[in-house]
């Protein structure tokens, strides 16, 4: 890996006579020279940038997913208050307080500064009400069915949620 370290062989040689003890260390290049071994460093250098590259790839694929997740998360949340929106209005012009509750088979969409509204921008929604009459034990019912479908919309991303609500009431 590191080409300056080539590698060696280490031989101890030492001579003894009775005046003094001579000790040398022989370092001896090895048989491979640093030519034969560059090829091989290549190959291992290319196959670092390949998983590297792959790796990276890899982490750019993953982050983009999770940021397109959070996207369609916030906006079914914005799509979902849009629905309720729509369902709260119809239930209040069908259910008045102090009055009493109003037939309504209707279909309303959402004004046109709705979308305008802070938090909401880019949302509309359709709401829908069916009422029918029910009688049971012999007292008279109004059966109301409350649906709206919310809807946002980011560039190219479309989130919409639907919600459904009932409610009955006496005559």
């Amino acid at each position: 890996m590191f080409p300056s370290l080539k590698p060696f062989i280490l031989a101890y040689a030492g001579t003894h006579n009775a005046d003094h003890q001579t000790q040398h260390l022989i370092v001896r290049a090895a048989s491979h020279s640093a030519k034969t071994q560059g090829g091989s460093m290549l190959v291992m250098a290319l196959f670092v940038i390949v998983v590297f590259g792959l790796l990276a790839a890899t982490m750019s694929s993953l982050l983009r997913t999770s940021s397109d997740n959070v996207i369609y998360e916030v906006y079914g949340l914005r799509a979902k208050q849009a629905a309720q929106a729509g369902i709260q209005r119809l239930a209040l012009s069908s259910l008045p307080l102090n009055a009493a509750p109003a037939l309504c088979n209707q279909t309303i969409l959402s004004p046109s500064a709705f979308s305008q509204i802070a938090g909401l921008t880019g949302c509309q929604y359709a709401a829908q009400c069916n009422t029918s009459a029910i009688s049971f034990n012999g007292d008279e019912f109004l059966y109301f069915r409350f649906t709206s479908t919310g809807t946002c919309q980011i560039d190219d991303k479309v989130t919409s949620r639907t919600i459904s609500v009932d409610a009955m009431q006496e005559r």
